[in-house]
């Protein structure tokens, strides 16, 4: 073997050590673990350019990733008048239990005003006291708002009003059924701008938990109404 072809497989060594080093070999479970992360906070920003664009004003709702996903009011000579409370959730991901034996329903008033409590110890702002007022004497909204995938090229959200029956239980119905959203064709500048921001987000998300793709690669997956595990697995091979 000439010192050419030595040098030429060292180097190739060196790069797939460096390479592997860096980004580590992602198993099935993760990437697809991954992907639900991407598509949940996809989800949460559309919701968030939803309800911004009707004139409510969002409030940080979440401490890391737990939390309240929309948190929103709207003020009337300087004091919080209305309250919306909303949860995104992708596909069919459902709500959660939470607290001592899991009995806290997420999305119920008990749930609301026990994350309001942990806000304020987190960020001591009035606005939290003030929209806790209000949902502990139930004057708020509570919404959930839930995107899912249509067919190959589509993407329809569907919005759920949540009526409370005591603190811990509530029933749904459905509000909202906006028409399904073709990819490549939106009707008009309301789809338009719900699609740029589900691209954005996602192309956000994707850098951030599969920092390895390019800018290629993410347009490329960008194409589809979700990203499917064995897409990712075809590119990251």
């Amino acid at each position: 073997m000439t010192n050419i072809h030595l040098f030429s497989l060292t180097m190739v060594s060196i790069i797939s050590f460096s390479f592997a080093n860096e980004y580590p070999i992602m198993t099935e479970n993760k990437i697809q673990g991954r992907l639900n992360i991407v598509n949940g906070y996809s989800t949460e920003c559309v919701m968030h350019k939803f309800y911004t664009n009707t004139g409510w004003v969002q409030l940080e709702g979440e401490i890391g990733r737990n939390g309240i996903d929309g948190l929103y009011y709207k003020k009337k000579n300087g004091v919080i008048k209305e309250v919306l409370v909303a949860e995104s959730k992708w596909n069919t991901s459902q709500l959660g239990w939470s607290g001592k034996n899991k009995l806290i329903l997420q999305m119920s008033q008990q749930w609301i005003l026990r994350t309001l409590e942990k806000l304020q110890n987190y960020k001591s702002l009035t606005e939290y006291t003030s929209i806790q007022k209000l949902v502990l004497h139930n004057q708020y909204r509570a919404r959930l708002f839930r995107m899912f995938p249509v067919d190959n090229n589509k993407i329809q959200i569907y919005i759920y009003k949540i009526k409370n029956k005591g603190m811990n239980s509530f029933n749904t119905f459905i509000e909202s059924r906006l028409k399904p959203i073709t990819m490549e064709e939106p009707n008009n500048n309301f789809e338009k701008d719900i699609l740029n921001s589900y691209n954005t987000c996602r192309t956000s998300a994707l850098k951030q938990y599969f920092p390895m793709l390019n800018d290629k690669s993410i347009k490329k997956l960008l194409k589809d109404n979700y990203i499917k595990k064995q897409e990712m697995i075809n590119i990251l091979q």
